[in-house]
């Protein structure tokens, strides 16, 4: 679909739900839940990481409409349906380009199917939590708190058996969490209290 003003002319490609965002998207369109908000979807979290434009379909409506691209700003999501009415952390994810957890974060992903509820695959997840500002696990680095992403219990009891045999670490400083503490932190562009995450 093409749109012309005075100034530009602006081809469109819309894809129902792109499978992936990178560094070449610019702009997710998503479906409006009522008050410039949206449900939580792989594409929101990706989108946020890496502080691009989340807009309203209604912007694209409102373009058709009148035949030329209107202001987009005035249509920009502010924040995902299950923060608090206040929150403008999606919106504020654009704006501030600094990551959201410090270098100094050491996140393990567990998560060996990723998500399925989001479609997230392990490594898309890696992904992510590099993206974030945190540092992945790997067997290098000293850390004084680890967070580890796991989806479940068992993958949980596991995982803590296996440090357990090893000896290698001090129980204390690991939090075993879900991985929506990633994603919460994320969208929200503020790292949440971790204990409600918590196996």
């Amino acid at each position: 679909m093409n749109f012309h003003n005075k100034s530009q002319s602006i081809q469109l490609t819309c894809e129902y739900q792109p499978d992936y965002i990178d560094d070449t998207t610019t702009h997710i369109i998503t479906n409006d839940s009522g008050s410039f908000t949206t449900i939580l979807t792989k594409q929101i979290i990706q989108a946020c990481v890496r502080h691009i434009f989340i807009g309203s379909i209604k912007w694209i409506i409102s373009s058709l409409e009148q035949s030329f691209i209107v202001d987009q700003f005035p249509y920009e999501i502010s924040r995902d349906k299950q923060s608090f009415k206040n929150s403008r952390g999606i919106k504020q994810c654009r704006f501030d380009q600094l990551p959201v957890f410090p270098s100094s974060c050491i996140i393990s992903v567990e998560c060996h199917k990723g998500i399925k509820q989001l479609k997230i695959t392990r490594d898309e997840l890696i992904e992510i939590v590099e993206l974030s500002g945190a540092t992945l696990l790997n067997d290098y680095i000293g850390y004084e708190t680890l967070i580890i992403l796991c989806n479940s219990k068992k993958e949980m009891i596991n995982r803590r058996k296996q440090y357990n045999v090893n000896l290698v670490i001090n129980e204390k400083n690991i939090y075993y969490s879900k991985p929506e503490f990633l994603f919460d932190s994320i969208v929200r562009h503020e790292i949440q209290a971790i204990e409600k995450y918590l196996w």
